[in-house]
Protein backbone atom coordinates (compact mmCIF):
# COMPACT_ATOMS: atom_id res chain seq x y z
CA UNK A 1 0.00 0.00 0.00
CA UNK A 2 1.76 3.03 -1.01
CA UNK A 3 -0.46 6.73 -0.88
CA UNK A 4 0.59 9.99 0.01
CA UNK A 5 -2.16 11.89 1.94
CA UNK A 6 -2.86 15.68 1.28
CA UNK A 7 -2.47 16.99 5.30
CA UNK A 8 -5.65 17.79 7.40
CA UNK A 9 -5.51 21.37 8.01
CA UNK A 10 -4.86 22.09 12.04
CA UNK A 11 -6.62 25.42 11.89
CA UNK A 12 -5.19 26.72 15.27
CA UNK A 13 -6.85 30.67 14.30
CA UNK A 14 -10.15 28.93 13.98
CA UNK A 15 -9.66 27.43 17.33
CA UNK A 16 -8.94 30.71 19.02
CA UNK A 17 -11.62 32.62 17.35
CA UNK A 18 -13.97 29.88 18.66
CA UNK A 19 -12.59 29.46 22.55
CA UNK A 20 -12.53 33.24 22.82
CA UNK A 21 -16.62 32.64 22.98
CA UNK A 22 -18.75 31.39 25.58
CA UNK A 23 -18.25 27.45 24.47
CA UNK A 24 -22.24 27.13 26.34
CA UNK A 25 -23.97 26.27 23.35
CA UNK A 26 -22.56 22.56 23.22
CA UNK A 27 -23.47 20.19 25.77
CA UNK A 28 -22.71 16.71 26.42
CA UNK A 29 -25.76 15.32 23.79
CA UNK A 30 -24.08 16.99 21.06
CA UNK A 31 -20.43 14.60 21.77
CA UNK A 32 -21.36 11.72 20.04
CA UNK A 33 -18.37 10.14 18.04
CA UNK A 34 -17.55 6.70 16.97
CA UNK A 35 -21.36 6.09 15.64
CA UNK A 36 -21.44 4.12 12.31
CA UNK A 37 -24.35 5.50 10.09
CA UNK A 38 -27.33 2.88 9.83
CA UNK A 39 -26.52 1.10 12.93
CA UNK A 40 -27.52 0.80 16.82
CA UNK A 41 -23.97 0.45 18.86
CA UNK A 42 -24.16 -2.76 21.35
CA UNK A 43 -23.58 -2.69 24.74
CA UNK A 44 -21.72 -5.12 26.85
CA UNK A 45 -18.54 -7.20 25.69
CA UNK A 46 -14.64 -7.40 26.63
CA UNK A 47 -12.28 -5.01 24.31
CA UNK A 48 -8.97 -6.68 24.38
CA UNK A 49 -5.90 -4.52 22.71
CA UNK A 50 -1.95 -4.95 22.10
CA UNK A 51 -0.15 -2.23 22.80
CA UNK A 52 3.59 -1.46 24.15
CA UNK A 53 4.94 -2.29 27.19
CA UNK A 54 6.06 0.83 28.46
CA UNK A 55 4.88 1.88 31.74
CA UNK A 56 5.70 4.09 34.24
CA UNK A 57 2.63 5.76 36.96
CA UNK A 58 -0.46 6.25 35.91
CA UNK A 59 -0.47 9.64 37.90
CA UNK A 60 -1.79 12.14 35.42
CA UNK A 61 0.71 14.60 36.21
CA UNK A 62 3.82 12.60 35.69
CA UNK A 63 2.88 10.87 32.17
CA UNK A 64 5.05 9.78 30.08
CA UNK A 65 5.08 6.13 28.96
CA UNK A 66 2.81 5.78 26.09
CA UNK A 67 0.87 2.47 28.00
CA UNK A 68 0.24 4.73 30.91
CA UNK A 69 -1.27 7.60 28.56
CA UNK A 70 -3.68 5.15 27.09
CA UNK A 71 -4.48 4.04 30.22
CA UNK A 72 -5.60 7.41 31.71
CA UNK A 73 -7.18 8.45 28.67
CA UNK A 74 -10.08 6.09 29.19
CA UNK A 75 -10.32 6.40 33.28
CA UNK A 76 -9.61 10.32 33.98
CA UNK A 77 -11.40 13.34 32.08
CA UNK A 78 -10.13 17.17 31.50
CA UNK A 79 -12.11 20.17 31.69
CA UNK A 80 -11.72 20.23 27.61
CA UNK A 81 -11.46 17.61 24.89
CA UNK A 82 -10.48 17.81 21.11
CA UNK A 83 -12.81 17.27 18.36
CA UNK A 84 -11.39 15.30 15.10
CA UNK A 85 -10.83 18.51 13.44
CA UNK A 86 -8.89 19.81 16.33
CA UNK A 87 -11.74 22.31 17.63
CA UNK A 88 -12.78 22.24 21.64
CA UNK A 89 -15.45 20.48 23.06
CA UNK A 90 -16.65 20.99 26.59
CA UNK A 91 -16.13 17.80 28.76
CA UNK A 92 -15.62 18.16 32.53
CA UNK A 93 -16.47 22.25 31.84
CA UNK A 94 -19.55 22.96 30.02
CA UNK A 95 -18.80 26.84 29.32
CA UNK A 96 -15.57 28.80 29.58
CA UNK A 97 -14.52 32.52 28.98
CA UNK A 98 -12.13 35.12 28.65
CA UNK A 99 -12.00 38.29 29.93
CA UNK A 100 -11.50 41.16 27.31
CA UNK A 101 -7.33 40.86 28.04
CA UNK A 102 -7.54 37.18 27.90
CA UNK A 103 -5.50 37.33 31.92
CA UNK A 104 -8.60 35.43 33.17
CA UNK A 105 -10.00 32.03 32.24
CA UNK A 106 -13.44 31.66 33.82
CA UNK A 107 -14.68 27.83 33.22
CA UNK A 108 -18.23 26.22 34.91
CA UNK A 109 -18.39 23.16 35.58
CA UNK A 110 -20.44 20.31 34.99
CA UNK A 111 -22.59 18.94 38.11
CA UNK A 112 -22.94 15.83 39.70
CA UNK A 113 -20.34 13.86 38.35
CA UNK A 114 -18.39 11.86 40.49
CA UNK A 115 -14.82 10.47 40.69
CA UNK A 116 -14.87 6.76 40.68
CA UNK A 117 -15.12 6.08 44.47
CA UNK A 118 -18.03 8.34 44.94
CA UNK A 119 -16.99 11.30 45.75
CA UNK A 120 -18.54 14.20 43.34
CA UNK A 121 -16.06 16.45 41.28
CA UNK A 122 -16.62 20.44 42.34
CA UNK A 123 -13.90 23.56 41.93
CA UNK A 124 -12.00 22.23 44.82
CA UNK A 125 -10.94 19.17 42.96
CA UNK A 126 -9.65 21.69 40.07
CA UNK A 127 -7.75 23.47 41.79
CA UNK A 128 -6.34 20.79 43.80
CA UNK A 129 -5.03 18.97 40.65
CA UNK A 130 -3.61 22.17 39.03
CA UNK A 131 -1.81 22.88 42.26
CA UNK A 132 -0.70 19.81 42.59
CA UNK A 133 0.60 19.56 38.98
CA UNK A 134 2.87 22.50 39.53
CA UNK A 135 3.98 21.42 43.05
CA UNK A 136 5.00 17.81 41.88
CA UNK A 137 6.45 20.05 38.96
CA UNK A 138 4.84 17.81 36.09
CA UNK A 139 6.88 18.21 32.56
CA UNK A 140 3.16 20.01 31.74
CA UNK A 141 4.05 22.74 34.31
CA UNK A 142 6.23 24.84 31.67
CA UNK A 143 3.60 24.72 28.86
CA UNK A 144 1.08 26.41 30.82
CA UNK A 145 4.09 28.61 32.97
CA UNK A 146 2.03 31.60 32.42
CA UNK A 147 -1.07 30.36 34.85
CA UNK A 148 0.10 32.02 37.91
CA UNK A 149 -2.94 30.86 40.45
CA UNK A 150 -6.63 28.76 39.70
CA UNK A 151 -9.51 30.19 42.09
CA UNK A 152 -12.20 28.05 42.74
CA UNK A 153 -15.16 31.01 42.76
CA UNK A 154 -17.99 28.56 43.70
CA UNK A 155 -18.61 24.90 44.11
CA UNK A 156 -19.23 24.95 39.98
CA UNK A 157 -16.90 27.60 38.59
CA UNK A 158 -13.12 28.47 38.01
CA UNK A 159 -11.09 31.00 37.50
CA UNK A 160 -7.28 30.56 36.10
CA UNK A 161 -5.49 33.93 36.84
CA UNK A 162 -2.46 34.57 33.96
CA UNK A 163 0.58 36.44 34.53
CA UNK A 164 0.21 37.01 30.55
CA UNK A 165 -2.43 36.98 28.05
CA UNK A 166 -3.03 33.55 26.64
CA UNK A 167 -5.30 32.74 23.85
CA UNK A 168 -4.81 29.07 23.83
CA UNK A 169 -5.73 28.10 27.48
CA UNK A 170 -8.84 26.36 26.56
CA UNK A 171 -7.05 23.64 24.20
CA UNK A 172 -3.34 23.32 26.75
CA UNK A 173 -5.47 22.31 29.62
CA UNK A 174 -7.46 19.74 27.16
CA UNK A 175 -3.62 17.64 27.64
CA UNK A 176 -3.53 14.29 29.71
CA UNK A 177 -1.53 15.72 32.47
CA UNK A 178 -3.89 18.44 33.06
CA UNK A 179 -6.70 15.44 33.82
CA UNK A 180 -9.29 16.08 36.78
CA UNK A 181 -7.83 13.99 40.04
CA UNK A 182 -9.91 13.77 43.46
CA UNK A 183 -8.60 16.07 46.19
CA UNK A 184 -9.20 13.19 49.05
CA UNK A 185 -7.07 10.65 47.91
CA UNK A 186 -3.92 9.66 48.96
CA UNK A 187 -1.60 10.72 46.02
CA UNK A 188 1.05 7.88 46.41
CA UNK A 189 -1.99 5.31 45.64
CA UNK A 190 -2.42 7.40 41.70
CA UNK A 191 0.43 5.75 40.25
CA UNK A 192 -0.68 2.04 40.55
CA UNK A 193 -4.71 2.91 40.88
CA UNK A 194 -7.17 5.15 39.34
CA UNK A 195 -10.15 7.58 40.59
CA UNK A 196 -11.11 9.59 37.35
CA UNK A 197 -14.41 10.15 36.41
CA UNK A 198 -14.12 8.83 33.15
CA UNK A 199 -15.85 5.75 31.24
CA UNK A 200 -13.48 3.17 32.75
CA UNK A 201 -11.87 1.80 36.29
CA UNK A 202 -8.82 -0.07 36.85
CA UNK A 203 -9.08 -3.21 38.50
CA UNK A 204 -5.84 -5.13 37.41
CA UNK A 205 -2.50 -3.64 36.66
CA UNK A 206 0.51 -5.84 36.26
CA UNK A 207 3.53 -3.85 34.71
CA UNK A 208 4.97 -5.04 31.48
CA UNK A 209 1.65 -7.79 31.60
CA UNK A 210 -1.51 -6.55 31.33
CA UNK A 211 -4.12 -4.03 32.66
CA UNK A 212 -7.97 -4.59 32.95
CA UNK A 213 -10.26 -2.16 33.24
CA UNK A 214 -14.18 -2.07 34.09
CA UNK A 215 -16.97 -0.51 32.98
CA UNK A 216 -17.67 2.72 35.68
CA UNK A 217 -21.24 2.08 36.78
CA UNK A 218 -21.63 5.84 37.41
CA UNK A 219 -20.26 7.52 34.65
CA UNK A 220 -22.08 11.12 34.43
CA UNK A 221 -22.27 10.98 30.33
CA UNK A 222 -25.57 8.50 29.56
CA UNK A 223 -24.93 5.95 27.28
CA UNK A 224 -21.58 5.51 27.53
CA UNK A 225 -19.66 3.50 27.36
CA UNK A 226 -20.37 0.31 25.59
CA UNK A 227 -17.98 -1.79 26.66
CA UNK A 228 -18.14 -3.62 29.70
CA UNK A 229 -14.39 -4.22 30.31
CA UNK A 230 -11.03 -3.22 28.68
CA UNK A 231 -8.03 -5.34 29.05
CA UNK A 232 -4.94 -4.22 27.64
CA UNK A 233 -2.17 -6.72 27.14
CA UNK A 234 1.32 -5.73 26.88
CA UNK A 235 3.47 -7.29 23.49
CA UNK A 236 7.31 -6.36 23.11
CA UNK A 237 7.38 -6.79 19.42
CA UNK A 238 4.99 -4.73 16.76
CA UNK A 239 5.21 -8.32 14.99
CA UNK A 240 4.03 -10.39 18.00
CA UNK A 241 0.89 -7.89 18.27
CA UNK A 242 0.11 -8.27 14.37
CA UNK A 243 0.21 -12.03 14.86
CA UNK A 244 -2.00 -11.65 17.81
CA UNK A 245 -4.86 -9.77 15.95
CA UNK A 246 -4.29 -11.93 12.95
CA UNK A 247 -5.08 -14.95 15.14
CA UNK A 248 -7.80 -13.59 17.32
CA UNK A 249 -6.08 -13.65 20.49
CA UNK A 250 -7.23 -9.52 20.68
CA UNK A 251 -9.53 -8.06 19.26
CA UNK A 252 -7.60 -4.07 18.51
CA UNK A 253 -3.82 -2.84 18.04
CA UNK A 254 -3.95 0.79 18.86
CA UNK A 255 -1.52 2.96 17.20
CA UNK A 256 -0.52 0.28 15.26
CA UNK A 257 3.09 0.03 13.36
CA UNK A 258 3.15 1.30 9.95
CA UNK A 259 5.00 -2.01 8.75
CA UNK A 260 1.81 -4.09 9.87
CA UNK A 261 -0.49 -2.51 7.78
CA UNK A 262 -0.28 -4.70 4.92
CA UNK A 263 -0.05 -8.04 7.14
CA UNK A 264 -3.38 -6.90 8.58
CA UNK A 265 -5.10 -5.44 5.05
CA UNK A 266 -4.23 -8.70 3.84
CA UNK A 267 -6.13 -11.04 6.69
CA UNK A 268 -10.01 -11.11 5.89
CA UNK A 269 -10.83 -10.87 9.61
CA UNK A 270 -8.80 -7.97 9.94
CA UNK A 271 -9.09 -3.80 8.89
CA UNK A 272 -7.05 -0.53 9.24
CA UNK A 273 -8.38 2.81 10.24
CA UNK A 274 -5.53 5.34 9.16
CA UNK A 275 -5.72 8.73 8.86
CA UNK A 276 -3.35 11.40 8.16
CA UNK A 277 -1.49 13.66 11.35
CA UNK A 278 0.79 16.32 12.93
CA UNK A 279 2.84 13.51 14.48
CA UNK A 280 5.87 14.01 14.49
CA UNK A 281 9.17 11.66 13.81
CA UNK A 282 12.80 12.86 15.27
CA UNK A 283 16.09 11.89 15.45
CA UNK A 284 17.32 14.17 18.52
CA UNK A 285 20.98 15.79 19.13
CA UNK A 286 21.84 16.75 22.71
CA UNK A 287 23.15 19.81 21.70
CA UNK A 288 25.21 20.02 24.75
CA UNK A 289 27.80 16.83 24.15
CA UNK A 290 30.21 16.30 21.55
CA UNK A 291 30.18 16.16 18.69
CA UNK A 292 26.65 17.34 18.15
CA UNK A 293 27.77 20.29 20.24
CA UNK A 294 28.93 21.72 17.01
CA UNK A 295 26.42 23.18 14.63
CA UNK A 296 28.07 22.45 12.06
CA UNK A 297 28.15 18.60 12.81
CA UNK A 298 24.34 19.07 13.09
CA UNK A 299 24.10 20.98 9.93
CA UNK A 300 26.20 17.97 8.06
CA UNK A 301 23.61 15.56 9.04
CA UNK A 302 20.65 17.78 8.13
CA UNK A 303 22.20 17.89 4.77
CA UNK A 304 22.29 14.21 4.39
CA UNK A 305 19.12 13.62 5.83
CA UNK A 306 17.22 12.36 2.58
CA UNK A 307 13.13 13.05 3.81
CA UNK A 308 11.52 11.46 0.65
CA UNK A 309 13.53 8.39 1.37
CA UNK A 310 12.53 7.94 5.17
CA UNK A 311 8.91 8.80 3.54
CA UNK A 312 9.23 5.80 1.48
CA UNK A 313 11.29 3.33 3.30
CA UNK A 314 9.87 4.23 6.76
CA UNK A 315 6.36 5.09 5.79
CA UNK A 316 5.60 3.06 2.81
CA UNK A 317 4.30 6.86 1.73
CA UNK A 318 2.28 7.24 4.11
CA UNK A 319 2.08 11.00 6.05
CA UNK A 320 4.39 13.92 4.65
CA UNK A 321 7.57 15.51 4.29
CA UNK A 322 8.77 17.64 7.45
CA UNK A 323 11.00 20.40 7.61
CA UNK A 324 12.66 20.42 11.21
CA UNK A 325 9.67 21.96 12.89
CA UNK A 326 6.57 20.70 14.11
CA UNK A 327 4.10 22.93 12.06
CA UNK A 328 2.36 20.94 9.15
CA UNK A 329 2.98 22.47 5.51
CA UNK A 330 -0.88 23.05 5.38
CA UNK A 331 -1.04 25.01 8.69
CA UNK A 332 -1.45 28.53 8.48
CA UNK A 333 1.41 29.73 10.71
CA UNK A 334 4.12 27.31 8.46
CA UNK A 335 6.83 29.31 6.79
CA UNK A 336 7.17 28.62 3.38
CA UNK A 337 10.34 30.63 2.73
CA UNK A 338 12.39 28.22 5.20
CA UNK A 339 13.46 25.02 4.69
CA UNK A 340 16.75 23.43 5.16
CA UNK A 341 18.57 22.42 2.53
CA UNK A 342 17.39 19.27 0.33
CA UNK A 343 19.77 16.07 0.15
CA UNK A 344 22.86 16.80 -0.79
CA UNK A 345 25.75 14.70 0.22
CA UNK A 346 28.59 17.26 -1.02
CA UNK A 347 27.32 19.62 0.94
CA UNK A 348 27.17 17.43 4.04
CA UNK A 349 30.83 16.90 3.44
CA UNK A 350 31.78 20.40 3.15
CA UNK A 351 29.96 20.65 6.20
CA UNK A 352 31.81 17.95 8.52
CA UNK A 353 35.04 19.08 6.97
CA UNK A 354 34.30 22.83 7.92
CA UNK A 355 33.53 21.24 11.46
CA UNK A 356 37.05 19.41 11.47
CA UNK A 357 36.11 15.69 10.20
CA UNK A 358 37.67 15.97 7.19
CA UNK A 359 37.95 12.00 7.07
CA UNK A 360 34.47 11.84 8.65
CA UNK A 361 32.63 11.05 11.14
CA UNK A 362 31.29 7.94 13.53
CA UNK A 363 28.04 8.17 15.73
CA UNK A 364 25.77 6.07 17.57
CA UNK A 365 21.83 6.79 16.91
CA UNK A 366 19.88 4.65 19.78
CA UNK A 367 16.46 3.55 18.33
CA UNK A 368 13.53 1.03 19.23
CA UNK A 369 10.17 -0.64 17.77
CA UNK A 370 7.89 1.62 19.87
CA UNK A 371 5.22 1.88 17.81
CA UNK A 372 6.13 4.30 14.64
CA UNK A 373 8.75 3.21 12.30
CA UNK A 374 11.98 5.23 14.19
CA UNK A 375 14.05 1.87 13.72
CA UNK A 376 13.39 2.38 9.60
CA UNK A 377 14.02 5.45 9.76
CA UNK A 378 17.00 5.15 11.63
CA UNK A 379 17.74 2.44 8.81
CA UNK A 380 17.15 4.70 6.17
CA UNK A 381 19.41 7.58 7.43
CA UNK A 382 22.21 5.61 7.99
CA UNK A 383 22.06 4.75 4.67
CA UNK A 384 21.44 7.66 2.64
CA UNK A 385 24.30 9.32 4.98
CA UNK A 386 27.07 7.07 4.38
CA UNK A 387 28.16 8.26 1.42
CA UNK A 388 28.72 11.57 3.20
CA UNK A 389 31.17 10.14 5.61
CA UNK A 390 28.78 9.92 8.40
CA UNK A 391 29.08 6.52 9.67
CA UNK A 392 26.08 5.46 12.11
CA UNK A 393 25.99 2.77 14.31
CA UNK A 394 21.93 1.82 14.71
CA UNK A 395 21.31 0.26 17.90
CA UNK A 396 18.22 -0.74 18.59
CA UNK A 397 17.08 -0.62 22.31
CA UNK A 398 14.48 -2.51 23.89
CA UNK A 399 10.70 -0.90 23.99
CA UNK A 400 10.49 -1.51 27.96
CA UNK A 401 12.46 1.59 29.64
CA UNK A 402 13.31 3.78 26.23
CA UNK A 403 12.12 6.52 27.62
CA UNK A 404 13.48 6.13 31.06
CA UNK A 405 17.46 4.54 30.02
CA UNK A 406 17.56 5.88 26.18
CA UNK A 407 15.36 9.15 25.76
CA UNK A 408 17.06 12.33 26.94
CA UNK A 409 19.93 9.95 28.12
CA UNK A 410 21.87 9.44 24.92
CA UNK A 411 23.05 12.28 22.58
CA UNK A 412 21.49 10.86 19.43
CA UNK A 413 18.53 9.50 19.85
CA UNK A 414 15.08 8.66 18.26
CA UNK A 415 11.29 10.14 19.70
CA UNK A 416 8.66 11.08 18.41
CA UNK A 417 5.85 13.86 19.48
CA UNK A 418 1.56 13.99 18.75
CA UNK A 419 0.36 16.30 16.75
CA UNK A 420 -0.26 19.66 18.79
CA UNK A 421 -1.40 23.43 18.29
CA UNK A 422 1.75 25.60 17.60
CA UNK A 423 2.09 27.02 21.14
CA UNK A 424 2.11 23.54 22.38
CA UNK A 425 4.36 22.23 20.18
CA UNK A 426 6.87 24.56 20.59
CA UNK A 427 6.46 25.61 24.44
CA UNK A 428 7.12 21.32 25.34
CA UNK A 429 10.09 20.88 22.62
CA UNK A 430 12.04 24.05 22.17
CA UNK A 431 10.98 26.68 25.16
CA UNK A 432 14.80 26.32 27.19
CA UNK A 433 12.33 26.24 30.50
CA UNK A 434 10.76 23.08 29.30
CA UNK A 435 11.05 19.68 31.36
CA UNK A 436 11.14 17.87 27.98
CA UNK A 437 13.22 20.14 25.91
CA UNK A 438 14.83 16.71 24.60
CA UNK A 439 17.84 18.55 23.04
CA UNK A 440 18.80 20.63 25.98
CA UNK A 441 18.41 23.45 23.43
CA UNK A 442 18.55 27.27 24.17
CA UNK A 443 17.65 30.40 22.29
CA UNK A 444 16.79 33.15 24.36
CA UNK A 445 14.96 34.80 21.18
CA UNK A 446 13.11 31.63 20.34
CA UNK A 447 11.63 31.25 24.16
CA UNK A 448 10.88 35.27 23.53
CA UNK A 449 8.71 34.49 20.34
CA UNK A 450 7.30 31.83 21.73
CA UNK A 451 5.27 33.64 24.66
CA UNK A 452 4.85 36.45 22.34
CA UNK A 453 2.47 34.54 19.81
CA UNK A 454 0.26 33.36 23.22
CA UNK A 455 -1.17 37.08 23.34
CA UNK A 456 -1.37 37.48 19.65
CA UNK A 457 -5.28 37.15 18.08
CA UNK A 458 -4.01 38.22 14.37
CA UNK A 459 -3.21 35.21 12.58
CA UNK A 460 -0.88 37.93 10.30
CA UNK A 461 0.86 38.45 14.07
CA UNK A 462 1.24 35.23 14.59
CA UNK A 463 2.47 33.90 11.79
CA UNK A 464 5.68 36.55 11.89
CA UNK A 465 6.28 35.06 15.36
CA UNK A 466 6.21 31.51 14.95
CA UNK A 467 7.63 31.92 11.04
CA UNK A 468 10.90 33.26 12.66
CA UNK A 469 10.58 30.79 15.26
CA UNK A 470 10.84 27.76 12.53
CA UNK A 471 13.70 29.83 10.66
CA UNK A 472 15.97 29.76 14.09
CA UNK A 473 15.40 26.39 14.26
CA UNK A 474 16.03 25.22 11.08
CA UNK A 475 19.20 27.03 11.04
CA UNK A 476 20.64 25.88 14.20
CA UNK A 477 19.39 21.98 14.20
CA UNK A 478 18.41 21.19 17.61
CA UNK A 479 16.62 17.66 15.80
CA UNK A 480 15.75 16.03 12.40
CA UNK A 481 12.22 15.64 12.01
CA UNK A 482 11.95 14.33 8.49
CA UNK A 483 8.52 13.21 8.68
CA UNK A 484 4.97 13.39 9.69
CA UNK A 485 3.34 9.65 10.27
CA UNK A 486 -0.43 9.18 9.82
CA UNK A 487 -2.02 7.64 13.25
CA UNK A 488 -3.32 4.33 12.30
CA UNK A 489 -5.22 1.65 14.35
CA UNK A 490 -5.54 -1.85 13.02
CA UNK A 491 -8.66 -4.58 14.42
CA UNK A 492 -10.63 -7.50 14.01
CA UNK A 493 -13.79 -6.56 11.85
CA UNK A 494 -16.36 -6.34 14.39
CA UNK A 495 -14.28 -3.69 16.32
CA UNK A 496 -16.97 -0.91 15.67
CA UNK A 497 -16.02 2.93 17.16
CA UNK A 498 -12.13 2.90 16.52
CA UNK A 499 -11.40 5.67 14.54
CA UNK A 500 -8.05 6.85 14.21
CA UNK A 501 -7.86 10.78 14.82
CA UNK A 502 -5.20 13.32 13.83
CA UNK A 503 -4.91 14.31 17.84
CA UNK A 504 -3.97 10.23 18.01
CA UNK A 505 -5.96 10.00 21.79
CA UNK A 506 -7.89 7.07 21.03
CA UNK A 507 -10.81 7.06 23.56
CA UNK A 508 -12.68 3.47 24.53
CA UNK A 509 -15.85 5.37 25.30
CA UNK A 510 -17.18 5.05 22.09
CA UNK A 511 -16.09 1.57 21.01
CA UNK A 512 -18.38 -1.25 20.53
CA UNK A 513 -18.58 -5.04 19.25
CA UNK A 514 -20.46 -5.89 16.50
CA UNK A 515 -22.15 -9.28 16.70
Amino acid sequence: MKKRYIWTVVSCFIVIVLVLVSCGQETTEDKEDGIVKGEEPKFGGTLRVAYTPDQFSLDPPLLSGAADILVVHQCYESLTERNPDWTLRPLLAKSWQANDSLTQWTFELERGVKFSHGKEMTSEDVVYSFDRLFEIESPFASVISMVEDVVAVGDYTVRFDLSSPTAFLPDLISRYHCKITPSDVDPERLSTETFGTGPFIVTEHVLGERTVMKKNPDYWWEGYPYLDEVIFFYFTEPETRAEALKAGTVDAIMNMAIPSIQTIEADPNCKVSLIPSAMQMNMLFNVNEPPFDNVLVRKAIQAATDREAILEGALFGNGGVAYDHPIVPTDPHFNEDCKPPEYNIELAKDLLNQAGYPDGIDITLYTSSLGPPLVEMATVMKEKAESAGIRIDVQVMPEAGYWSEVWMVKPFCCSYWGGRIPDEAFSIQFLSTADWNETGYVNTRVDELILQARSQLELADRQKSYGEVQCIIIDEVPKIIPVFMPILHGMRNNVMGLEAKPHGDPWCRYIWLHD
